[in-house]
């Protein structure tokens, strides 16, 4: 499907597209919050809020996509996600500049080198053990070591630190075994 017949489907409420839609990016999106600690009613708000953005910028006339339609729409969920995540969570857990969403008269622009960043994390991320994911999703979360080491169920904040340690190194060797890895940091 091309990106002019997504967004021309969304304008026009075509059902036909948005189930096009739910049956080949929602599961994607879905995954994305489950793994970051929502729900499947999250998964299904943030899809909703993304789809009424496009219809939102699909009304003005200057309004095009660069990229191809599915990957447009995952950034656009991944930061509706993101910012929900960060006015929700009492720490000040920030994502970089590059990754946010930004809006300037209408107008929303992505950067992909870092939304493709983001991918290249995501994707390693979940090679991760179910341990290390949840260690470093705390972590990220600026838990405290001693809060982290409570919930994990270690003997000491010590073993917590060296076990997050462990799970970061993991995390960027495969990080750095990916194919796509060379490629974006020449960008």
């Amino acid at each position: 499907m091309t990106n002019t017949a997504y967004i021309q489907g969304i304008v026009s409420g075509d059902a036909k597209v948005l189930r096009h839609m739910y049956q080949t990016i929602y599961p994607g999106i879905l995954r994305m919050v489950l793994q970051q600690g929502g729900l499947e009613a999250d998964a299904r708000d943030v899809f909703q809020e993304a789809t009424i953005v496009l219809y939102n910028q699909a009304l003005r006339a200057d309004f095009s996509i660069q990229h191809q339609f599915t990957t447009y729409f995952t950034a656009v969920c991944r930061n509706i996600w993101f910012n929900r995540q960060t006015k929700k969570s009492a720490s000040n857990v920030t994502i970089g500049e590059e990754a946010k969403l930004l809006t300037d008269e209408g107008q929303v622009e992505l950067d992909f080198v870092a939304l493709e960043r983001q991918e290249l994390f995501d994707t390693a991320f979940l090679k991760l053990g179910e341990d290390c994911q949840k260690l470093l999703t705390l972590f990220f979360e600026k838990v405290a070591m001693s809060e982290i080491a409570k919930i994990m169920g270690y003997a000491s904040e010590g073993y917590a630190r060296r076990r997050k340690f462990q799970c970061k190194d993991y995390l960027m060797e495969q990080i750095k075994s990916l194919p796509k890895y060379l490629e974006l940091i020449q960008k």
